[in-house]
This record gives structure tokens, C-alpha cells and sequence, in this order.
């Protein structure tokens, strides 16, 4: 029975119908009936707002989207993380309630952890490893960390994926991208904020995140990358026992750079200040010279070994940037710290995902010259590289410029090195270490060679054009003289004036009768034709004000919809649209 309820657009298993409907109770619940209606109109939700419970006006619409993410489970509380570091897509009250979201996960028995690595490497616990911890060192909504031991004595953890995530995380993605679409049909504002590409890059990442795979690549290339940098080391891979649902690395007995910050005694331990620059350089070597970055740099992901070694764990989130991305960051903080603010906006749009921006570009430009005023003639330790880059996003959000997914994480990592180098280090310099990897790439775009290989790489390409050229003119000169050359000329959406003119003509000629049948009306009345209501009103003529009253009523409605399906209409072209700029 609940199948046949279900909404188009959604498969008919019963772990999606049983999903969907308790997603949608839940924002009923807790006060979201308008979006849950919205998305399932079948069902309407009177119960649901007359009982208040967890939708009770005591707490604020954020805090109601925070404790419904967490009812919610798994995917919803890290879709809720994401999006709370992302200033650039939802006001600052809503990032500051879900930056609160945590994962109360218990751990799964390790009897299921034992038939995992079985299944996985054909061999049980006890003969792969010397040592395994039955407790778990941590446990997440994804996966439980173990501490284990090699038979050649070395310590390693193994990262085991849950049982059954996979199944109802791809439910919750299903789900989530159908409301993603009722949501943009909802208002326009939902629509500005493109819901269904955040729950698309939301997907990509979580599915990457699942596949332990994925993170053992990275780690093996974050690894080949930093191989020789100074005071800098990066986890081992142990590869024969990792997988797609297991990883085991090398262990890091270090502090982590959190409990360094939390505990006064182990900062006596470390030289505070070269590991500041140590830590910042590292990840400004990461984005300019490779293009491959950790993209969770927070206290937690980094340690410290003795002798100042540092240490970054946890590879799950990583991501690149291209060369022409990294080089549009580069002009935009060399426009910036010569204050040319034209030059800079035309750079940053480059960095957005439509290339446009709303609003004023005077507005824009006075905004962007009072970031820059306010950050560029500082000393050169007050001037801060995260504080440069948090207004931006503001700047970014303000005018709607939606920042490339991979170039906002890049934001947020170095928003994030900064200040746990400045709590190192209140006086570290950041703009002086920025400034020779701008120079350098600066001078790279120079390069000679760079060119030349790209020319060699396309030259067999550029050979067969060159030698089909001659063909190619001759063949359209011929038309041309024999007068079959033709220009095709196609036009885009001028049925939509079409459609416009159709109903403001229809508009009018509604508008003209009820003009009309009023003002007959009137007369009729003023001049008491009869038969008469009470003394001498004309029954015909409020019998017409009766009638002309029902039809601009009628009108109104009919407006109101056609209206609110030309909205749903323009939402559906853009979204078709941007899905063919992509392609």
C-alpha cells in the first residue's frame, strides 16, 4: 500500500518507502511542514504543526535543521558538517548550529570485524596479525578504528568499513537528491542555492570516503609528494592488508596538534614556532607546486612526533586544483595586494562555478576595496591570509558567486593551517611565506617549456588541421560560388515571448469583461432599472456586481497558478541549462 503512495521520481523497495516516509514525518515534526508538504503533497502535516513536540517555537529554524540532522543518522549529520563550512551557500546562523553536529555512533561487535578481514584477505585475524585489539580506538558513522600489531613487530591501525553503510547511505543519497529537486521548485530562493549540486558533490565525496580504496591512493600519492621534505612524514600503506573495506597503515604514537594546543606542558615539548612554519609551508607546497592538498587540516589530523617531526593523518579528504585554478587564486591575491580591484573581480569569477555574480558591479567593487583597505597596509604580522580569505566568502556570498567546490576546501584548509600556526605562533608572518610560491607561480606561467609542451603534445593534431586547411577552403568557396553555401541561423526560448504575449493578451481581454460588466452594472443601478431589490435597487445590476465580483476572484486564482507554475517552470530551463553547460 505504502508503494503506491510513493512520489515519482523515487524507486519502490521497501527500505526507500519505509526511509522516505520517516524522513518526511521527521521535518514535519520537527516544524518543516511547509518544505515536508512540498515534497510529499499526498500527506498534509496538521497533526503535525498542532502538536508542536520537537517543532516547538522554543527553538530557532536552525536549531530544528541540526536536531533533525541528527535524528536523521549518518549521511544527514555529514551532509550537515559539510555544509556548515560552507558560509558561501547558507547564512552564518545556520553554519554556526550545524558546526555543533557530532556522531554518536556505538561500535559494531568484533565479531563482524573478524568476518570482514576474512572476507576481505581469505585468512582470519589471528594469522594476519601478531596482536589485534578487540576495543575499538575510535568509531564512526562509516567505520571503527583498531589498533593491531604485524608479525614483523610493526604497530599499525586498521580502519574496518561498518556493515551495511553502503546499502543506507545510497537510500539517503536517493532520498536526498528528490528533495533536492522538490526544494528548487519550492522557491527560488532554495533554487540560488542549488541544492541538488550540493547533494551531488555531497555524494561524490561520501562515496569516495567509503571506498577505502580511494583513501589509499591518496595517501600513497600525499606520500610521494612529500618523500624528502624536512621534518615532515607521512604514514606507511600497508597494502597487502587494505581493501575496499579495510586499511591498515602505519601507526603515529605522537601528540596530536589538538591536545599540544589544550595542554600547556606537552607545548614545552616542541619548537611552537618552527612547526608553525613548518605546517604552513607544507600545505602551501601541497596547493602551488602539486595541486594535491589535505582538505581536513584541523588539529585532530595532525600530530607531532619527537624532534619536531610533523605528521598528517587521516586521508579520507583530499583534493586537487588544476594549474589554471591555482593561477586564477594567484592573480586574485597579487590584484589584491596591489590594490587593482577591477582586475581582481574579473580573476575571482573566474574561480565561481557560473562566472556571474547578483546585484550591483559598483557595489561589488566598493566591497571588494574596503577588503582590501582594511587588510593591505597593515605590519606584516597582522596581515592575515584566513582573514582575507573568510571576507572574500562573505564577499562571495553576498553577490551570489557560488566558489568551485575543490577551490572553497582549498579556502577553508588554508583558513584553518593559519590559525593553528598563529596559536603556534601569534607572530608568524603569512603573507611573506605566500609571497615565493605567488612569485613562483608567477614565473612559471612564463616557462618557455611549458609551452612548448603543450604545442608538442597537440602537434600531430595541429599537423592534420593544418593539411586538411587548403580542402576545408576549398570546399566552402566552391559553395559559395555555386550558391549553396547557407548559414543556419537557430533561435533559443522565443516561444517564450510567444507564451508571454498569448497570456498578457488573454490577461487583458479577462480584464477588459470584468472592466466591462462593472461599469454596465453601475449604470444599471444608478438608473434603477428594474425589477428592484428593497426600494429602488436594480436587482440586474448587483446581480452583475455579484457576477463580476465571482469572476475576478476566478482570475486571481488562475493568476496565482500560472504564476507559480511559470516559476517551477523557469527553475526545471535552468537547471536543464546549467546541466548542458556542464556537459
Amino acid at each position: 500500500m505504502l508503494k503506491l503512495l510513493m512520489p515519482n521520481g523515487l524507486s519502490h523497495d521497501y527500505r526507500t518507502v519505509r526511509r522516505f516516509f520517516k524522513i518526511v514525518e521527521l521535518m514535519g515534526r520537527y516544524g518543516f511542514c511547509d518544505l515536508a508538504e512540498n515534497i510529499y503533497p499526498n500527506h498534509r502535516f496538521h497533526w503535525m504543526k498542532k502538536s508542536g513536540g520537537s517543532g516547538s517555537v522554543r527553538y530557532s529554524r536552525p536549531e530544528k535543521l541540526r536536531m533533525l540532522f541528527e535524528e536523521l543518522g549518518p549521511t544527514f549529520v555529514k551532509l550537515g558538517q559539510i555544509l556548515s563550512t560552507r558560509t558561501d551557500l547558507i547564512s552564518k546562523a545556520y553554519t554556526d548550529e550545524l558546526a555543533k553536529l557530532t556522531e554518536h555512533v556505538p561500535p559494531f561487535p568484533f565479531s563482524e570485524v573478524e568476518s570482514i578481514i576474512r572476507q576481505e584477505f581469505g585468512r582470519s585475524v589471528g594469522e594476519l596479525f601478531l596482536e589485534f585489539s578487540r576495543e575499538p580506538i575510535a568509531a564512526a558513522s562509516i567505520g571503527q578504528v583498531h589498533g593491531a600489531r604485524l608479525p614483523d613487530g610493526m604497530e599499525v591501525v586498521v580502519k574496518v568499513r561498518r556493515p551495511g553503510i553502503v546499502e543506507t547511505i545510497n537510500t539517503d543519497l536517493e532520498i536526498m537528491r528528490f528533495i533536492a529537486v522538490k526544494m528548487e521548485e519550492y522557491s527560488e530562493g532554495f533554487a540560488r542555492m542549488e541544492p541538488s549540486r550540493i547533494v551531488s558533490e555531497f555524494a561524490y565525496s561520501l562515496k569516495r570516503e567509503l571506498n577505502y580504496r580511494a583513501e589509499a591512493a591518496n595517501l600513497l600519492l600525499f606520500r610521494k609528494n612529500m618523500a624528502g621534505t624536512p621534518h615532515m612524514k607521512v604514514p606507511a600503506l600497508i597494502d597487502e592488508l587494505s581493501s575496499e573495506r579495510v586499511l591498515t597503515m602505519e601507526r603515529i604514537h605522537g601528540d596530536s596538534v589538538a591536545s599540544i594546543l589544550a595542554d600547556p606542558a606537552k607545548r614545552e615539548k616542541y619548537d611552537l614556532k618552527f612547526l608553525a612554519e613548518t605546517g604552513v609551508n607544507s600545505l602551501l607546497s601541497q596547493i602551488f607546486e602539486y595541486g594535491f592538498f589535505h582538505a581536513d587540516p584541523h588539529p585532530g589530523n595532525i600530530f607531532i612526533e619527537p624532534g619536531n617531526i610533523l605528521v598528517f593523518i587521516d586521508f579520507g579528504m583530499m583534493s586537487r586544483v588544476s594549474m589554471k585554478e591555482r593561477n586564477d587564486f594567484v592573480k586574485v591575491m597579487d590584484y589584491l595586494l596591489r590594490d587593482e580591484i577591477s582586475l581582481m573581480i574579473d580573476c575571482a569569477l573566474h574561480m565561481t562555478i557560473t562566472g556571474k555574480y547578483a546585484g550591483s558591479r559598483d557595489e561589488l567593487e566598493r566591497d571588494a576595496a574596503d577588503l582590501i583597505c582594511e587588510n593591505i597596509n597593515l605590519p606584516l604580522e597582522k596581515i592575515s591570509v584566513a582573514r582575507i580569505l573568510e571576507r572574500l566568502l562573505e564577499l562571495f556570498e553576498k553577490y551570489h558567486m557560488a566558489l568551485k567546490p575543490n577551490l572553497y576546501m582549498m579556502f577553508k584548509a588554508l583558513i584553518t593551517i593559519e590559525q593553528i600556526g598563529r596559536s603556534f605562533d601569534p607572530k608568524l608572518k603569512i603573507v611573506e611565506m605566500v609571497e615565493p610560491f605567488i612569485r613562483k607561480m608567477k614565473l612559471r606561467g612564463f616557462d618557455p617549456r611549458n609551452h612548448l609542451r603543450r604545442f608538442l603534445d597537440n602537434f600531430g593534431e595541429n599537423l592534420t588541421a593544418l593539411e586538411r586547411l587548403p580542402v576545408s577552403l576549398r570546399d566552402v568557396m566552391s559553395k559559395f560560388e555555386e550558391g549553396r553555401l547557407t548559414l543556419r541561423v537557430e533561435h533559443h526560448r522565443l516561444n517564450d515571448i510567444e507564451e508571454t504575449l498569448y497570456v498578457t493578451g488573454e490577461r487583458l481581454s479577462r480584464s477588459m469583461l470584468v472592466s466591462a460588466l462593472l461599469v454596465g452594472s453601475a449604470l444599471l443601478v444608478v438608473a434603477k432599472i428594474p425589477p428592484y431589490w428593497g426600494e429602488n435597487t436594480s436587482v440586474i445590476g448587483m446581480f452583475g456586481f455579484l457576477i463580476s465580483g465571482g469572476l475576478s476572484l476566478v482570475i486571481l486564482i488562475a493568476d496565482h497558478r500560472q504564476r507559480r507554475n511559470f516559476l517551477k517552470e523557469r527553475v526545471r530551463r535552468r537547471r536543464e541549462d546549467a546541466q548542458k553547460l556542464h556537459k
